[in-house]
C-alpha cells in the first residue's frame, strides 16, 4: 500500500529533522566545549575538573554564553584564562564542593583576574535566574539546584526548540522522537521519560 504526503507535509518533516539535527549538533558541541575546558585548565593551572565531565552539556549550557561575553568584551584574556574564570563561575553557580573551588579562586586571585571573574559571575547569576524563572513557568522544575543543573543544557538551544514548536502538530510524537535521538546521542543524563515530559511542556509553552 502506498502512502502519499503533500509537499507541505514533506517540508514540515524536513524542517523538524533539520531543527532536531541542530539540537543534537549543539549538544555535542557543548560536551566538546566542557571537555576542552577541563583539559586546558588541567594543563595550564594543574587544576583537576574531572567532575565537570559528568555534567558536560549542562556546564557548557551556562558557561558557553559567558565565554562569548568574555571574548567580546575588553577583557583581553587568553582561552586558558577564560576557562579558568568560567570554571570558578560553574563551581559557584552549580556545586557545593569546596576543595576544587578554593584552588580555582586562589589561582584567579594570583593571576589578577578577580575583576573579570566578578563580571562573569554576575552575568552567570542573571542568566541562571532568568532561566530558572522560565523553567518554573513551564512547571518543569521545583526549586532544587540539581534540577537546574540537569536542564542547563537547554540555555543555548531554546531558539531551536522554539523553531520546532512552531511547526509541531502532534506534541507527544515529536517529544518522543527528539528525546529518543538525544538519548541515542549519549550527550544528556536525563532519562527518556523525563526528556519526553520536558519537550512536551516546552512545546506547549512555546507554541
Amino acid at each position: 500500500m502506498e502512502f502519499l504526503i503533500s509537499q507541505s507535509q514533506l517540508q514540515l518533516i524536513l524542517n523538524e529533522q533539520r531543527n532536531d539535527d541542530n539540537i543534537s549538533s549543539s549538544l555535542k558541541k557543548m560536551k566538546a566545549f566542557t571537555n576542552n575546558m577541563v583539559g586546558k585548565v588541567l594543563k595550564t593551572y594543574d587544576i583537576n575538573l574531572k567532575m565537570f565531565l559528568t555534567w558536560g552539556t549542562s556546564i557548557a549550557g551556562l558557561v558557553m554564553p559567558l565565554n562569548e561575553f568574555l571574548k567580546s568584551g575588553n577583557f583581553q584574556l587568553t582561552e586558558s584564562e577564560r576557562y579558568l574564570i568560567l570554571s570558578g563561575v560553574a563551581f559557584l553557580v552549580f556545586f557545593e564542593e569546596k576543595r576544587g573551588l578554593l584552588k580555582i579562586l586562589k589561582t584567579i586571585k594570583e593571576q589578577g583576574f578577580e575583576e573579570y571573574f566578578d563580571h562573569a559571575l554576575l552575568k552567570a547569576y542573571q542568566l541562571k535566574d532568568s532561566f530558572t524563572k522560565f523553567l518554573r513557568s513551564t512547571k518543569i522544575i521545583t526549586s532544587q539546584v540539581l534540577e537546574i543543573v540537569s536542564y542547563a543544557f537547554l540555555i543555548p538551544i531554546i531558539g531551536d526548540i522554539r523553531d520546532i514548536a512552531i511547526g509541531v502538530s502532534n506534541i507527544t510524537e515529536s517529544s518522543i522522537l527528539i528525546a529518543e535521538r538525544l538519548i541515542a546521542s549519549g550527550v544528556v543524563l536525563i532519562s527518556r521519560e523525563a526528556l519526553i515530559a520536558l519537550f512536551r511542556k516546552l512545546f506547549k509553552k512555546l507554541q
